[in-house]
């Protein structure tokens, strides 16, 4: 498919690709998702925030449904009270139709799957559309350019935090993170390998140097304890469960209960996440604590303060 005006070659066909049964899908409505996970290009975004994003266009309104169910209600009425049978009978077929495509979508779930939303992506990037911000890999295995030109490092940091996953830590720093918390962002493993030895330094000249855990709900501190490189005796859990996870509205809106318990802490928007640990940072407050006293926190920018 091409536009004729412009030659634009579209990669998504409607009639072919949808996010639910009901909702297509098509190249404005999928950079409108990449617009929604980036903040309109003001962050980078994981394959985890992506996916977040794209539950939020795949939630079905209820407003139509509303609207269609109390008119054959009505039908129906009607047709009982005047004794006219056609009305009587089209408003109970229309009621069955909604009970039945009601009680598919309640089975099937908020859309789109992962497996499938993937499917979608790697389409977008065959035809080398690219799509900005998406961290798919980790990438800071080598220094960036920048590096070399002295940096917030060369006076100390206020504390360490140890990642899980090195997306996570790819995702604080591409967002400058660091820098607005002056802290040092690594895995529990020593990724990226080349803050291992300025850590040490760190350590070093100060023993008890704050050091954070930042993790998924599903990953026991105990075992980034044990993965640790670095000579640390203390560790701050930050605290976030998937019990707090799934109690956060925006959450709750994308994803169903089985889907929650399984959640990452990525699938919440950037902003409102950096916004409670630079809370979490700055007071002790633990993670967990600040999102669930937040929990009907949405998409617009937070502040914990």
């Amino acid at each position: 498919m091409v536009c004729k005006s412009c030659s634009y070659e579209f990669v998504f066909d409607p009639k072919v690709d949808t996010i639910t049964p009901s909702t297509p899908l098509h190249d404005h409505l999928f950079k409108k998702i990449i617009n929604h996970a980036s903040a309109n290009g003001t962050y980078h975004f994981t394959e985890n925030q992506f996916h977040s994003s794209a539950r939020h266009f795949g939630q079905a309104s209820l407003l139509g449904c509303a609207i269609v169910f109390f008119a054959a209600i009505a039908l129906f009425l009607a047709g009982v009270i005047f004794q006219v049978t056609a009305a009587a009978i089209l408003g109970g077929f229309f009621l069955f139709v909604i009970s039945i495509g009601t009680t598919v979508n309640f089975l099937r779930g908020k859309g789109p799957k992962r497996n499938h939303w993937d499917r979608l992506v790697r389409k977008w990037l065959k035809y080398e559309h690219q799509i900005p911000g998406l961290i798919t890999s980790p990438a800071l295995t080598r220094p960036p350019p920048q590096w070399q030109e002295k940096d917030i490092y060369d006076y100390g940091v206020s504390g360490i935090i140890l990642c899980d996953r090195p997306e996570t830590v790819d995702w604080l720093v591409y967002n400058q993170f660091h820098t607005q918390t002056n802290t040092l962002i690594l895995t529990a493993e020593g990724y990226p390998t080349y803050l291992i030895n300025l850590a040490e330094s760190l350590l070093a000249d100060t023993p008890d140097l704050p050091v954070w855990l930042l993790h998924d709900p599903g990953t026991a501190p105990e075992s980034m304890k044990k993965k640790c490189t670095l000579p640390i005796t203390q560790f701050i859990d930050l605290g976030l469960d998937s019990e707090t996870l799934s109690r956060l509205t925006i959450l709750k809106k994308r994803f169903s209960s089985r889907d929650r318990a399984t959640l990452a802490l990525d699938a919440i928007p950037y902003r409102t996440f950096s916004a409670a640990l630079t809370h979490c940072i700055a007071t002790g407050v633990l993670l967990g604590s600040i999102l669930g006293a937040n929990a009907t926190d949405s998409d617009t920018d937070t502040s914990f303060g």
